[in-house]
């Protein structure tokens, strides 16, 4: 009977072979895991009349996931005393840019409402510190205009009409916000999810909302690949809008979720696994 050449080879030669199979196989296994320690950090920015605490179920979900995960608090919001009269667009846009310089790599951006504005400035302002930036019903103002121009060029949104300024025109606040906060932010919330929203109500400072955004196409355009989210129920910021908003944008991979502006609230599961699909690509 012939023998097999695996046979004829030698004892060592075979233990040779074997541990140069191990060894492969072991190297693969620490790439692998090399990528999973590689995901680049994510930095969130929230909306208009919210702030941080909107986020807090999205960053564990992406915490659980492996991700660092840096929540900006916008000047002006939430817990945050600033002076209303010192609260600037570029302020918002410098704490982004905080978060991001305590990374030495490049960051995936996340803005949701203005703070798609934010994103969009502080994008052409370090574009090679961009990998990524996503949309989430975000305003993408164009060179010279600002978050209230855009505000107002969406004629089916409820928010114009129901806001209120404040005696020296430094905040704009909700009429009724019981009812119409709610309405225009999270219809499709629950009441538990909804009283969340209310009872850390805050007016907005108006000065950062009129503020055109001052950048170059060409260096936004180098910041990171593009993503948008449409939110199809959403009152406040249009799905037609934001869709125009996009393509104006050039912004070709786009998702949907089916929720009002506040999908974090309100779909915060669906949302999460659609960010880890794209943060993954």
């Amino acid at each position: 009977m012939k023998k097999s050449k695996m046979n004829s080879l030698p004892l060592k030669t075979i233990s040779n072979l074997f541990l140069l199979l191990f060894t492969t196989i072991s190297n693969a296994s620490c790439s692998n895991d090399d990528a999973e320690a590689k995901k680049s950090p994510v930095i969130l920015v929230h909306g208009a009349w919210q702030a941080s605490y909107v986020w807090d179920t999205t960053e564990s979900d992406l915490k659980a996931a492996g991700y660092n995960v840096t929540v900006v608090k916008l000047p002006g919001h939430g817990d945050d005393t600033t002076p209303t009269y010192q609260v600037s667009f570029q302020s918002y846009v410098d704490e982004v840019k905080k978060a991001i310089n305590a990374y030495n790599e490049p960051v995936i951006l996340i803005g949701h409402s203005l703070g798609g504005a934010v994103i969009t400035q502080t994008a052409s302002e370090v574009p090679q510190k961009i990998k990524k930036l996503i949309y989430i019903a975000g305003f993408i103002p164009q060179n010279g205009k600002s978050v209230l121009d855009y505000s107002q060029m969406d004629t089916a949104s409820l928010l114009p009409a129901s806001l209120k300024l404040s005696e020296d025109q430094t905040l704009a606040g909700i009429v009724n916000p019981e009812v119409n906060l709610p309405k225009i932010f999270a219809q499709d919330a629950t009441d538990v999810q909804k009283q969340f929203l209310v009872t850390r109500y805050k007016a907005e400072p108006t000065i950062p909302l009129g503020t055109p955004l001052n950048y170059k196409t060409a260096d936004y355009n180098l910041g990171g690949i593009k993503y948008y989210i449409f939110t199809t129920a959403d009152n406040t910021i249009t799905y037609g809008f934001q869709q125009e908003m996009a393509k104006s944008a050039g912004i070709a991979n786009t998702y949907t979720i089916n929720s009002g502006h506040s999908p974090f609230i309100s779909k915060t599961a669906e949302l999460s696994k659609l960010l880890k699909e794209i943060l993954s690509h």
